[in-house]
């Protein structure tokens, strides 16, 4: 990656985007399939309706731990993959700190991106905030400092995968 490839980020990204990972759900979101089991609680199932909820749901019990797996590796590779490719960055200023950011998908939380403070606004030259993307050694800093955030969610993950 070189540094003067990094441009300030867009609303989606593909490195973030999932398929597993939403269907499993996380501690505050209910799974796809759990969702699609609890549709229609509300009428009288018929007997051939039971018959085949019924076997959706002891499918989807014998393969949850495989799709949970599955959602797991999800997100360790979409981690990978933002981290492999870091190509747009957004910084802040939030009273005296220097923040940036770039895409990092973690299960559980909303944004998906990973912030940290670079440094205090004290130590750099810059009229906006912006100008700081086209300083070498800024970026530098806050690649690195991004890299070593993801470095330590992605452990994190393997550790429990």
């Amino acid at each position: 990656m070189t540094l003067h490839n990094i441009k300030t980020m867009g609303r989606f990204n593909k490195t973030v985007d999932g398929v597993f990972v939403d269907i499993v759900g996380t501690e505050d979101q209910i799974s796809s399939y759990n969702k699609f089991i609890n549709y229609g609680n509300d009428i009288t199932p018929s007997r051939e309706l039971k018959k085949y909820t019924t076997q959706y749901k002891n499918l989807v019990k014998e393969f949850t731990p495989t799709l949970e797996k599955l959602a797991s590796i999800e997100e360790v590779v979409m981690q990978l993959r933002s981290k492999e490719n870091i190509d747009e960055i957004k910084l802040s200023l939030v009273r005296e700190y220097v923040y940036a950011r770039c895409s990092f998908f973690r299960r559980g939380v909303q944004s998906k991106d990973i912030r940290i403070i670079v440094d205090k606004e004290e130590f750099w030259e810059f009229d906006k905030v912006d100008d700081l993307l086209g300083n070498s050694e800024f970026m530098e800093k806050a690649t690195n400092k991004l890299i070593k955030a993801m470095e330590s969610e992605i452990k994190e993950n393997l550790r429990t995968l």
